[in-house]
């Protein structure tokens, strides 16, 4: 069952989740890990984060599955951007990414070949239009947004 505050999430977010096709999937340490793979071509981007409401298991996401999520992210380490991207092409900890501000408030949407979602209060300083690094500092949240 979703809490209130999961809730509120997906609905705000529903536009902004990333929408691509999952790549991996990982239930060994409990809550699952899911990886999706946003773009196409030479900018494909891959995302991970932990099933956070419990609806990956419920609806028996495969590989190749498409799928909305948003995946909210936490920083460290936040300073002035030297270009855009993501190290690796994986947004997951220890991640370096570098782009601009989209929009702020309790979640800063930072543009680096696709839409991160950051928690808010790990970049206080972020107004839209910044050109801003960091570093992912934990496994996102993921929140799978179903289809309507």
């Amino acid at each position: 069952m979703l809490d209130f505050e999961q809730l509120a999430f997906i609905e705000k977010w529903r536009q902004r989740a990333s929408r691509g096709i999952v790549v991996a999937l990982d239930g060994t340490r409990g809550d699952i890990l899911v990886t999706m793979r946003v773009g196409e071509g030479p900018d494909q981007l891959d995302m991970r984060g932990r099933d956070n409401t419990g609806a990956v298991r419920k609806s028996r996401l495969t590989l190749g599955d498409r799928v909305t999520i948003a995946i909210e992210y936490r920083a460290r380490d936040a300073g002035k951007a030297s270009g855009r991207g993501v190290s690796g092409n994986l947004v997951a900890p220890g991640a370096k990414v570098q782009g601009a501000v989209i929009s702020t408030g309790d979640v800063v949407v930072i543009d680096c070949g696709a839409q991160v979602l950051v928690a808010g209060e790990t970049l206080p300083d972020a107004t839209p239009g910044d050109e801003i690094g960091f570093t992912i500092a934990e496994e996102g949240k993921a929140y799978l947004i179903p289809t309507r």
